[in-house]
C-alpha cells in the first residue's frame, strides 16, 4: 500500500495488531513485568479497527501536548492520529472481558519511544470497558466509560462513531477494504497523568493493514473542532482499515 509506505518511511504509523505465531514471547520479552498497582497489562483479541494520520496546525497542537515532548511536525503542521477499535473481547489484569470498543486521539511525539515505530501523546481516550476505563484512572490517565462507540463495516461502507461525556465527538464514514499482508508493528501512546508520566505500549505481532478512503466530522465547537480548524479532516498519511487477531498492551508509570 503506497500511503502505508510512505508513512512509514518518516517514522509515522498507528497501533495495530496481529495474530502469535509462537513468536509472541521474542516480541514482548523486552519488557517489564508490572511493578505497581498503576501497572496492568491488556491483552485484545480478535480486532478491527480504523486508523487515521492527518495534519492539523502545530500551532493548535502544541498548548495541548507538554512541553517536554517535541512534536512530530511536517512544515507548519502536527501530526494527529485517530483510532478506534472493536474487539471481540480483551482481558485486563487476567480477568476476561467482553466485547470491548475503545477510541483514541493523539499528537505524533518524536524522541520518546525508540524501540516503537510511532509515539502519541494522548489527547483523548475513551472505552467501553468498565475494568479497563478503572485501571487508566487508578494509573492517573484521563479516560472515560461510554457506550457512545460504534464500528461497523458492511459491504465496503465503514461507519464509526465516538462519544462520550469528556472526549470529543465525531464519526468516520467512507469505503474500506481489509488487507491482506501481515507485518510487526509497535506503537507507544504517552499521558501526563497525576501520578506522573504513564507509556501505553502495544506490540502487534501481525497486523493486516488495509486501505480506506475516509471522513472524519465533528460539531462546530468541540475541542477536536478547534484543534483542527474545522469540522471535517482527512488521513493523507495513513488512512486505513485494519484487523489483528491479538495485541498486547503494557501500561508502565515511566517515573
Amino acid at each position: 500500500m503506497k500511503v502505508r509506505m510512505a508513512v512509514v518511511s518518516v517514522g509515522l504509523c498507528v497501533a495495530c495488531g496481529g495474530a502469535p505465531e509462537g513468536e509472541w514471547e521474542e516480541a514482548i520479552g523486552s519488557e517489564t513485568s508490572a511493578a505497581s498497582s498503576k501497572d496492568f497489562d491488556v491483552t485484545f483479541q480478535n480486532c478491527a479497527e480504523f486508523a487515521g494520520i492527518g495534519l492539523v496546525p502545530a500551532v493548535n497542537a502544541r498548548p495541548l501536548v507538554p512541553a517536554h515532548y517535541s512534536l512530530a511536525q511536517i512544515g507548519d503542521s502536527a501530526i494527529i492520529v485517530v483510532r478506534v477499535a472493536s474487539c471481540a473481547g480483551s482481558v485486563v489484569d487476567g480477568k476476561q472481558q467482553g466485547a470491548t470498543l475503545t477510541s483514541q486521539i493523539g499528537i505524533s511525539v518524536t524522541g520518546q519511544d525508540e524501540t516503537a515505530q510511532i509515539n502519541n501523546y494522548t489527547l483523548d481516550y475513551a472505552t467501553s470497558v468498565a475494568r479497563l476505563h478503572a485501571r487508566f484512572q487508578g494509573a492517573g490517565v484521563d479516560a472515560d466509560n461510554t457506550n457512545g462507540i460504534s464500528f461497523a463495516l458492511s459491504s465496503g461502507v465503514l461507519a464509526v462513531d465516538s462519544s462520550s461525556a469528556h472526549t470529543p465527538t465525531f464519526a468516520v464514514d467512507g469505503s474500506a477494504v481489509p488487507g491482506t499482508d501481515p507485518s510487526q508493528f509497535i506503537a507507544s501512546w504517552w499521558a501526563d497523568g497525576n501520578h506522573g508520566v504513564v507509556r501505553s505500549r502495544t506490540v502487534f505481532p501481525q497486523i493486516r493493514f488495509g486501505g480506506s478512503t475516509t471522513t472524519l466530522t465533528t460539531p462546530a465547537g468541540s475541542t477536536l473542532a478547534q484543534l483542527i480548524g474545522g469540522t471535517t479532516l482527512n488521513f493523507p498519511l495513513l488512512d486505513s482499515y485494519n484487523t489483528f487477531a491479538t495485541s498486547e498492551m503494557q501500561v508502565r508509570d515511566t517515573d
